[in-house]
């Protein structure tokens, strides 16, 4: 969570959905941070189609990537958390949050604005025959998996129809864009007029109903010299795979069907107590506040304005945005709320997909490219409102002349600290310190300072392997940072060969309310003992502290046999090195900080965190492998460097095996760094060639710092294979043979940097 010491953690705001209205109060919370706050982002889907350039991407006219907006660099920005669940209820009484696969939640204030969707239980068949516009995630990968079979169907010339259900804007925009998508991709077809029907179906007496009649003339006019068969007065009553029936007997054939019909609201929020109007949308007063609950707010699609009967539309949900955001924040801070005044009249652009659009508003209504512009830069600049974020520069407070030039300057470049394994001491400051400690020896300590772990023996060839580890948060989520540091801790255990048996946890939370400290106490305990009961460990005590920010530490007991331990010494000319984790979380997580990482990234590294090296472990000790340590703060060249000088071999490595996360190349070519990288990169130096691949984008990966990074341990040629076949069943599917050790030994071992050996 970011906070200061100087501000106590108080209260908790949960952002429930992630529409357009809540973009708004996201960007605010950036911008405008409310000190004391903290804030949760739930949402089903993080890259959220924007719903006003779907008539672009139907017709082919924008990519997938233009009308997405990724909400995790924004949620980022606004310093909160983001949980991507579906909730399943919510307790407004006592203020619980109840979600799919998560512990419960407890929140001081929430908003609500999720999307709507077709109501389909009032057709027969439409669940399982038709696709629904809304949620247009779902619609989009609907649309894109059948578009191809339908292209490929007309070009060997067999008939296809295409039903639109619904008679609004939306069932408008896409018989336009389909029309103009399917010309596009067959206009070689030389009978396609004979081939593909596309018609549209409404129950009303026009088009556009809630639109001035000129603007339903000319979309149907439009339409109609498209060749789009226009349906008036017919209420589909059945849908089936082929066809479907109106209430008054009509049937019309559907290879497929899409269903744009009037919005349905989900189940939960009337279930849990809210107030809803009779369609279940959440009744607000002019404040966008529930009428029932105070401390709950709506808007979109979610919310029915007591007294304004909007149309449940985008234009809406973004204008209500700014005096949700206004009004989430008085209400917190207990000043009076403002009205919203929602405008009589809003100006109604539709897309004809041929650069040129319908301009709507009161009784007025044209057609033109003009039209078109304004609808295209309206979009285009709603997007970059929340995507072209601006930098929240973070100056360290440095008299000038303390420190050498260059000092400063390095300091001043990485005054954003990295959490995580980022945040460690230099390797080299470490090993200097520890080497001028006077410590005891004592023979029962079977080793000092070189390992992963600490072994101990205790007679009758039993060892006890013991660890420590503790790490800053990098996410604002505490029980899932508890879930990965977790991993993380266990792993100097699992690197040994050792089965980790039980821990004591040290607990570093901010400074906080009681409440919060509860709550914050909670999230992370849950997460901690939910990933030691899944890797057979028993917590058995632990410490707390209010530190500046949120930190976690295991102290980890294992056991083994004296005959049965790994270390990092050991490697034997031609083994083979196997690594069975990707590389990159250091300078993904630097990305994330700043707002620069993309959702998909993001994810798939905290996937590889939360993967345990339990398995791996077990591989390794049955493969018998000659050496092993986990990858973690000093980056993949560091514990190579560990590994070459307890062995005293040379090695080479096959950079472009070396397998990466997603992203993090590109994070690293646009300058972005781990705090701990350029300590990390003085190991360099070992690197022969290193000037020959100074240019290969995988080189800077090497000294990337890792978070609950995964093992790396040399196995013989003659096992390599098998053992990387065991890891790849085992789970770690992007595990790799990155190396080999060389014949002979040296004082001073080196490592090689090569291109792959089949």
């Amino acid at each position: 969570m970011k906070n200061s010491t100087r501000t106590p953690l108080v209260k908790h705001l949960v952002l429930i959905g992630g529409g357009h209205s809540h973009l708004a109060v996201l960007r605010k919370l950036g911008m405008s941070p409310l000190p004391g706050l903290t804030v949760t982002v739930i949402t089903t889907e993080i890259e959220i189609p924007y719903s006003g350039s779907l008539p672009n991407y139907l017709s082919g006219n924008s990519s997938i990537d233009e009308m997405h907006l990724d909400l995790r660099p924004l949620v980022q920005f606004a310093g909160a958390r983001l949980i991507q669940q579906t909730v399943t209820s919510i307790d407004f009484e006592n203020r619980k949050i109840s979600l799919k696969k998560r512990p419960v939640m407890e929140f001081d204030f929430i908003s609500i604005n999720i999307g709507s969707k077709p109501d389909l239980s009032r057709i027969a068949g439409a669940s399982t025959n038709a696709i629904a516009v809304k949620p247009l995630a779902n619609f989009i990968k609907r649309w894109d998996s059948i578009l191809p079979t339908m292209i490929e169907r007309i070009g060997d010339d067999k008939k296809c129809s295409f039903v639109i259900v619904g008679g609004g804007p939306a069932s408008v925009e896409i018989a336009f864009a389909i029309h103009k998508r399917l010309k596009t991709e067959l206009k070689s077809t030389k009978n396609l007029n004979e081939l593909l029907c596309i018609s549209l179906i409404t129950a009303e007496s026009r088009l556009l109903a809630q639109h001035n009649l000129k603007a339903s003339r000319i979309a149907h006019a439009e339409l109609e010299n498209r060749g789009v068969k226009i349906v008036v007065d017919q209420r589909i009553k059945n849908i089936d795979e082929t066809s479907m029936t109106s209430t008054s007997g009509k049937n019309y054939r559907s290879d497929v069907c899409i269903i744009a019909t009037g919005a349905g609201m989900q189940a939960w929020p009337i279930k849990s107590g809210l107030k809803c109007n009779a369609s279940g949308f959440i009744e607000v007063n002019s404040f966008l506040q529930s009428v029932s609950h105070p401390h709950v707010f709506a808007s979109g699609d979610a919310a029915s304005m007591v007294g304004a009967d909007l149309p449940k539309s985008g234009v809406y949900a973004v204008r209500q945005g700014k005096p949700l955001a206004e009004n989430i924040f008085r209400y917190i801070t207990e000043r009076k709320l403002k009205a919203y005044k929602p405008q009589n009249h809003v100006l109604a652009l539709l897309s004809m997909s041929n650069k040129v659009a319908i301009a709507s508003r009161g009784p007025l209504a044209v057609k033109n490219r003009g039209a078109w512009i304004l609808k295209n830069f309206i979009d285009r600049k709603f997007i970059e409102k929340y995507t072209s974020l601006p930098e929240m520069k973070i100056e360290l407070n440095l008299s000038s002349g303390m420190l050498p030039q260059s000092e400063a300057k390095e300091l001043k470049n990485h005054a954003m600290r990295c959490a995580g394994c980022g945040a460690k001491v230099d390797r080299n400051i470490l090993s200097s310190v520890l080497e001028d400690l006077p410590i005891t020896s004592k023979a029962e300590i079977l080793n000092r300072g070189v390992e992963d772990a600490s072994i101990i023996s205790l007679g009758n060839n039993r060892q006890l392997i013991q660890s420590i580890d503790q790490i800053n948060s990098f996410i604002n989520d505490p029980w899932l940072f508890a879930r990965i540091a977790t991993n993380h801790c266990l792993s100097d255990i699992y690197a040994m060969g050792a089965q980790p048996h039980s821990a004591l946890a040290s607990i570093g939370l901010p400074m906080a309310s009681q409440s919060m400290t509860k709550r914050m106490l909670n999230e992370i305990m849950r997460g901690c003992v939910d990933a030691l009961e899944e890797n057979d460990v028993t917590l058995i005590g632990g410490h707390t502290a209010e530190t500046s920010e949120m930190q976690i530490g295991l102290a980890v007991n294992g056991f083994a046999s004296s005959d049965a331990v790994m270390k990092k010494g050991g490697m034997e000319s031609e083994d083979r090195l196997i690594i069975t984790k990707p590389i990159g979380s250091g300078t993904l997580l630097a990305a994330d900080m700043r707002s620069k990482a993309k959702n998909s990234w993001i994810q798939a590294a905290l996937t590889e965190m939360l993967v345990s090296n339990l398995a791996a472990s077990q591989i390794f000790l049955s493969m018998n492998a000659t050496s092993c340590t986990d990858i973690t703060g000093f980056g993949l060249a560091g514990h190579l460097v560990e590994m070459i000088e307890a062995s005293k071999s040379n090695i080479e490595i096959f950079l472009d095996k070396v397998p990466a996360l997603k992203g993090a190349p590109e994070c690293m070519e646009n300058g972005i760094y781990s705090s701990l990288h350029n300590s990390n990169k003085e190991s360099e130096i070992v690197i022969t060639n290193r000037d020959v691949f100074r240019n290969n984008k995988l080189y800077e990966l090497l000294f990337d710092p890792q978070t609950a990074g995964g093992l790396l341990a040399s196995v013989s040629a003659e096992k390599a294979t098998e053992t990387l076949k065991l890891i790849h069943e085992a789970g770690y599917r992007e595990a790799q043979i990155i190396g080999r050790v060389t014949s002979g030994s040296s004082p001073l071992p080196t490592i090689k940097l090569m291109k792959s050996q089949v």
